[in-house]
Order: C-alpha cells, then structure tokens, then sequence
C-alpha cells in the first residue's frame, strides 16, 4: 500500500512540473523588466535581510522595480490550493525579472525552464552551518528523502549562490550541490544590523521601556535550533532551574516553526527579533543553529548546549566540531555553562579563531556588497550595449 502511494505522489508530482512548465512556457513570453523579484518560504513577511536588499536597490537604482515575494507552505488542503495560485504568481515575477534573490528552496525556481539570462542568486537564510542540510542530509532522520529531492529538482537552476566564507563555500558546495566557483563570499545584510548602533536603535530603547527588569540585571538568551521532534520544555526548565534570577534575566527564543510549550514567563514580544535580542543579550546560549555565527560578531560570551550531540550526529550530521572548535564553550551539561557565566570565564581568543573562520566580512557593509553584486546583473545589457555603441563609434572613425 506504501508502494502505491508513493507511485501514486511521483506521477502527481511529474505531472505537475509538466503542466507549470507548459504554463511558464507561455509566461515566459512576456518582456522582461529592469526588475529583481525576493522569494521567500520562511515566514509570509519581509525578513529583515530583504528589507535592507530593497532598502540598498531603492537608493542606488530608482529605475529598477524591486518585487519581494514571502509565503509560508501550509499542510491544509485550502493552503496548498492558495500556494498552487501564489507559485502562478512567482512564475509572472521570476519570467520578467532579470535578477532573482531566494533565501531558501523554491518550487517554481528548481522545477522550471528559465530564461537564459535570468540571474538566480541563492542568499539561504541563515549566516552559515554547522549543522548539515540539503544534499548532505539526504536519507538521515531530519533530513529530505534522496527520492522527492531528486523529483523536486531540489536546490536546482542557481547562478550563484552566497556564502560567508571559504570554509563555509564548501558546505555550501555539498548542500546545494553546485560547483564551488558559483560561490561568492559575503555576508547576510542582517550582519549590518546586527553590527550597527544605529539600525535598531528605537527598537532597543522600546525594549527597555517596555521590559524595565532587563535595565539592573545580566541577561542569558536562550536560542536553539529547530528540530523536527522535539519538545524543548524540559530543556527550558533545566536551564531556568539552573539560573539565578537575582543576577540574571532570561529570554527564550525558539525557531518560528517551533511546535514547543513554550514557557511564557521567558518570552518577550514577538516584535523585538532575533538580531534586536542579540544585541540586548549578555551572554548568548545555543546549539547548533546558525544564530551562533551571527552572534560571534557582536565578541559576547557565546556558549554551546549540546546536550544530544550523539543523537544529533545520527539524526542530521554536523559541518563543525563544536567540541573541538569551541572546546571552551560547549558542553553536554547546562551546569558547566552557567558556572562559567558565575565566574565570568570566558576564551575570548577561542571564539575569535572561530569567527574569522566562518564569517570573513565584519564590517557594516554586507548589503552594500551584496547590491554591487545584483546590479552587475540588472545593468548588464545596459553596460553590452554601451559598449557596443562605443564600439560601432570607433569603426566609423
């Protein structure tokens, strides 16, 4: 009966892509636009990365429409009709876009025929990996089946995609399968915000308003990764049990799709994000999300709780060594974490060698490059044409 499903999803799935790609056949036809289109499954808004992308074009590149595109993919039968209609819509924006920018795997850019001169840059969404995905998860238990991957055409069709750094240009390589020379190195446009003092600054001084408590105490953030089967409440208790609430403040934040019982007494508001939390944070507490690389470059006490580390190994696979590379700072015992906090202990160089290895580019000036990048593409039949003017104006001299 198993058999025959799967039969079954395999011949809706091939006639599907073949029908989408009957009906972009025809889209295709329409003109492209000087336009870049943002494709997003994460979250049904704008992340902050994308914001700051359009933010960048808007101010260098007035003539160049920016379209940002954002939808969660839902289990219910309704959501899925409604998602068949919004991947119609993207097909319209990516055939008469020049450039697109995705942060995550998208139906309509693995599964479709583009046109030739379409630019697909795959930014991914998170700042690095030390746990592995895509390609090099494939068949492990919170990873995708070698089967639908290969039917989704999953991570296909990329020009380029970007990566933080060398070392993490060859995860990247295995994950997305793609060749090593269409990796560029630079980071996230959220590393600006998180390194800026001015971006975020009326946020953090609502914060403080509004959570008065966190102004006299040290505060310990709480920010694992997401896993597939997983209640994170005994873990939450045993590091809040742990805690002394007299020195410190604590703050939960789990990963959006995160089904947990969250403990509420931990929470803040949802509008203050992970990147603002970052910086009001004192001491940062993780696993092995990719949150860790990103907090490096604020130099906090960032600490790893990797209490499952065998079961995640079997389960996911990891890219880093967390036990080698941040020996000092990662432990299978909440205890051992929280006494280092106490006694304000802390191997500053450790978490350095760590930084300079997985995030190359600490400077407010990600997006900036970034946008250099896309406009290359975005210009470039203005700039062959310029040339060829130039050209055609030398022979007739």
């Amino acid at each position: 009966m198993k058999k025959l499903r799967t039969k079954i999803l395999r011949m809706i799935i091939y006639i599907g892509k073949w029908l989408l790609n009957i009906i972009y056949f025809f889209i295709k036809m329409c003109p492209t636009k000087n336009k870049v289109v943002m494709l997003s499954r994460q979250s049904n808004k704008p992340s902050i990365d994308f914001l700051l992308i359009q933010n960048e074009i808007s101010k260098r590149a007035e003539n160049v429409e920016v379209k940002v595109l954002c939808k969660v993919l839902k289990k219910g039968f309704i959501d899925r009709i409604n998602y068949s209609f919004y991947i119609l819509k993207c097909m319209y924006h990516i055939a008469t876009a020049k450039v697109c920018i995705l942060d995550g795997y998208q139906i309509p850019i693995s599964i479709l025929k583009h046109k030739k001169n379409l630019e697909i840059i795959q930014i991914w969404h998170a700042s690095g990996a030390i746990k592995k995905f895509g390609y090099q998860s494939l068949n492990k238990k919170e990873g995708r089946g070698k089967e639908i991957a290969k039917i989704m055409n999953m991570h296909k069709n990329y020009s380029h995609v970007m990566a933080p750094s060398s070392t993490t240009a060859k995860f990247y390589a295995e994950a997305f399968d793609v060749d090593i020379d269409k990796i560029f190195i630079n980071g996230l446009p959220r590393l600006d915000y998180i390194l800026s003092k001015e971006l975020g600054k009326e946020k953090l001084e609502e914060f403080y308003n509004e959570y008065t408590q966190f102004k006299n105490k040290k505060t310990i953030l709480y920010i694992p990764t997401y896993r597939k089967s997983c209640d994170c409440s005994d873990i939450i208790n045993k590091i809040a049990s742990n805690i002394n609430f007299e020195k410190y403040n604590l703050i939960i934040k789990l990963h959006p799709l995160d089904k947990s019982n969250e403990i509420n007494e931990y929470k803040v508001d949802k509008k203050y994000n992970t990147f603002d939390l970052l910086k009001i944070a004192d001491y940062i507490i993780t696993d092995y999300s990719a949150v860790a690389f990103e907090a490096s470059v604020l130099n906090k006490p960032l600490y790893f709780y990797v209490y499952d580390i065998n079961e995640y190994k079997e389960a996911r696979g990891l890219n880093v060594d967390l036990l080698k590379e941040m020996n000092n700072s990662t432990s299978t015992n909440i205890n051992e974490i929280i006494e280092s906090i106490e006694n304000n202990q802390y191997d500053y160089k450790e978490l350095e060698t760590f930084r300079k290895k997985y995030v190359e580019n600490c400077s407010c000036n990600n997006t900036e490059r970034l946008i250099d990048f896309v406009l290359k593409f975005v210009n470039k039949d203005v700039n062959n044409e310029k040339n060829k003017n130039m050209v055609n104006e030398y022979s007739k001299k």
